[in-house]
């Protein structure tokens, strides 16, 4: 009986978090991978409008994996649901033959011509995406055509790669029956980010004092767009609301780049005075140096906005950070406990102060307190426990036998 598992992975484009799931799934025994993606733009650079400037990761996006790029129009510079298209799919699965596709996402023109390729091909088809029911805030009329489409679209779909919590209960509330589901945890390139920690660990109190950081103070940590989804103006009404005593003991670190700013660097001027360290946006190798600094990560994103999970907090956590989460941040039902961090409601900045001011209290008890669990938590999200579900399920609809 055959073994061997032809798997194809369709993608708009190469993706730094998505990469070394791709690298782990060509170097496992008993499987031929190939990701076909729409377009190269992320790997020859494009302008991120949301970052608001040019962004080119310098992490591979392309190495250790046989991949091919539909289209290297230097004209497309952003995703939309026109662009790219699957131009050249067809041909593609007809030369490789697919045993299955792979597909991360439903919301294109791009995916929806992989899927009819996939089908006309005779493959099987298996997602693993960013599925919620909480992320995106709908009208009602909205919400049941949103409903609609999917449910049509995933009786198309043989099995579900699951991201999280989150995920699985939308998959569920659409009648998607449980055997077609497994677990595919969402996550980072931990191998990498195991890197960053021996790398910029060794070197806290170093990176602290060039900051000005005292030994006792409590440094925060924002990672992300400054866009008003992420609401990072939040931080600093929070941190307006704590005792001067506990304030001028904290530190914020801001990672990132957008329209707001200069909006916040006003804002956090007037909490924080020169404790607030705007670092602009950090690249994949030196974000780990804005961590290894850190004991707290806050990310206080709106609810209904669209933050489907927050892979930052799978970065930090790995350095041991705590977490202060907003309820609008979708893996908190995954990776957030009373031993790792706290949620507080979207939009709250008196619940957002009270619980950065509890995990700073823990901190103070126990300088290694949320550090062990953060880590441990986390293990179970990794780039091997990915793959593995993806090839699980891939091999489960294709009715291939283990090699």
């Amino acid at each position: 009986m055959k073994t061997e598992l032809r798997l194809a992975a369709c993608v708009t484009h190469p993706i730094q978090y998505q990469a070394p799931v791709w690298r782990r799934l060509a170097a496992m025994p008993g499987v031929s991978f190939h990701a076909y993606f729409g377009t190269d733009m992320s790997v020859r650079g494009y302008r991120d409008r949301e970052f608001g400037r040019q962004v080119a990761w310098d992490t591979p996006l392309v190495e250790g994996y046989a991949h091919t790029f539909l289209s290297t129009d230097p004209r497309i510079q952003q995703i939309s649901f026109w662009k790219p298209a699957a131009t050249g799919l067809a041909k593609a699965f007809s030369a490789f033959q697919p045993d299955v596709v792979l597909l991360a996402a439903y919301g294109g023109r791009f995916h929806l011509g992989a899927l009819r390729a996939a089908k006309n091909t005779g493959a099987k088809v298996v997602m693993r995406h960013e599925a919620s029911d909480v992320a995106v805030s709908r009208s009602r009329l909205k919400g049941l055509m949103r409903d609609g489409f999917l449910r049509r679209f995933y009786d198309k779909i043989d099995g579900f790669a699951v991201i999280g919590t989150e995920a699985r209960s939308h998959l569920i509330r659409l009648g998607v029956p449980a055997p077609k589901l497994t677990p595919a945890p969402y996550c980072v390139d931990t191998d990498f980010f195991a890197g960053q920690v021996e790398r910029w660990g060794p070197q806290r109190e170093k990176i602290r004092g060039k900051l000005g950081i005292d030994a006792g103070d409590t440094v925060l940590v924002f990672a992300g767009k400054l866009i008003p989804k992420k609401d990072p103006l939040l931080i600093a009404a929070a941190l307006r609301l704590l005792k001067p005593a506990l304030r001028k003991r904290i530190h914020l670190l801001v990672v990132g780049d957008g329209e707001l700013r200069a909006e916040m660097e006003r804002a956090m001027r007037e909490v924080l005075g020169e404790h607030a360290h705007f670092l602009g946006f950090l690249n994949q190798s030196e974000i780990g140096r804005a961590y290894a600094a850190s004991d707290l990560l806050v990310l206080p994103s709106r609810s209904g906005a669209g933050e489907t999970w927050g892979l930052v907090v799978n970065e930090a956590m790995q350095f041991g950070l705590g977490l202060v989460l907003s309820d609008g941040v979708g893996c908190g039902p995954d990776l957030v406990t009373e031993a790792t961090g706290r949620i507080f409601p979207s939009g709250n900045a008196a619940a957002a102060a009270a619980a950065i001011e509890d995990c700073i209290e823990a901190k103070v008890a126990d300088p290694r307190h949320f550090a062990a669990a953060a880590r441990q938590r986390v293990e179970d999200f990794t780039t091997a426990r990915a793959a593995a579900g993806v090839v699980r399920m891939a091999r489960t609809v294709a009715g291939l036998d283990a090699p």
